[in-house]
């Protein structure tokens, strides 16, 4: 499918994005930035127990996999938020 310039919304600096292919070196990427995400986040749930940032390790795992699946960045964000929310209430009192 061409886009022309008929085709698109006068005044936007939109540009038609094309579907990005399953090539192998993007599928390896995938597998890598789960494996180290999943990794992050289980390495954070042992570290709630035993010394070390669990906290900070679980959010750095979610944000690596929130690069590549946006369910991820979503659950993410939603946890960031709840954290800031607790902070500012410690702070407060």
């Amino acid at each position: 499918m061409t886009v022309t310039m008929s085709d698109q919304t006068a005044g936007t600096d939109a540009v038609p994005v094309a579907k990005a292919k399953a090539t192998p070196l993007r599928l390896l990427r995938k597998v890598a930035v789960a494996v180290g995400g999943l990794g992050l986040i289980v390495l954070g749930v042992v570290m709630l127990v035993l010394p070390g940032p669990g906290v900070v390790a679980i959010l750095a795992g979610l944000g690596l996999l929130g690069t590549e699946f946006p369910a991820a960045r979503r659950v993410n964000d939603r946890v960031r938020g709840y954290l800031r929310t607790a902070w500012r209430k410690v702070k407060r009192s």
